[in-house]
């Protein structure tokens, strides 16, 4: 997909209009081959404190809907989110934005095709399947589990598979997180 038909497909005019959840959930889910080069472009002129938003809002709501015994696959998630979330912060550089997106693509990439989830029904006898699907499917079976009269249990133990590497952050953008966290328990404190 070429930056214009990315810009196409997020339904913006460019990126400055990089700027809602949807937005950002399309980026992720949609299932189009996104080459690097359109992905970077988008990177190199959108609003970073909306990025860093949008990323940390998406990953919140992954999280939100997920198997109770699946503790390990939230902490693995919860990590990626951190790493793109602290990541995004600093991406004044072309070389923290080459992060991002090769961060990006690795999880989106992980998320909806290489990973291996195992879904196996539950009291449906013999002619149910057992089902090996990536993560993002499995978590989109899970949630819509109580829409259907199939009930799965999930191993994620296949799908842990995944590396992440070791980013350093400049303590000014971890300070201004920390600052950011502070100011809204004050606020939440003030409120009663």
């Amino acid at each position: 997909m070429s930056y214009e038909e990315l810009l196409k497909v997020l339904e913006i005019e460019s990126a400055q209009d990089f700027a809602f959840f949807e937005q950002y959930a399309e980026l992720v889910e949609n299932e189009e081959e996104l080459a690097y080069e359109a992905l970077m472009q988008l990177l190199e002129e959108v609003d970073y404190e909306a990025l860093t938003e949008l990323t940390e809002g998406y990953f919140e709501e992954l999280l939100r809907y997920m198997p109770d015994e699946a503790t390990d696959l939230y902490t693995l998630l919860d990590t990626i989110g951190k790493t793109l979330a602290s990541i995004a912060r600093t991406m004044e550089t072309s070389e923290n934005q080459q992060m991002y997106g090769d961060e990006f693509i690795k999880f989106r990439n992980w998320f909806l095709f290489d990973s291996e989830v195992r879904c196996i029904p539950i009291d449906e006898g013999d002619d149910a399947e057992e089902l090996l699907v990536p993560v993002s499917e499995a978590l989109t079976l899970y949630r819509s589990q109580n829409l259907t009269e199939i009930e799965y249990q999930f191993d994620f133990e296949d799908a842990l598979n995944y590396s992440i590497d070791e980013y350093i952050v400049s303590l000014s953008s971890l300070d201004s997180e920390e600052d950011e966290d502070d100011e809204d328990e004050a606020t939440d404190y003030d409120d009663y």
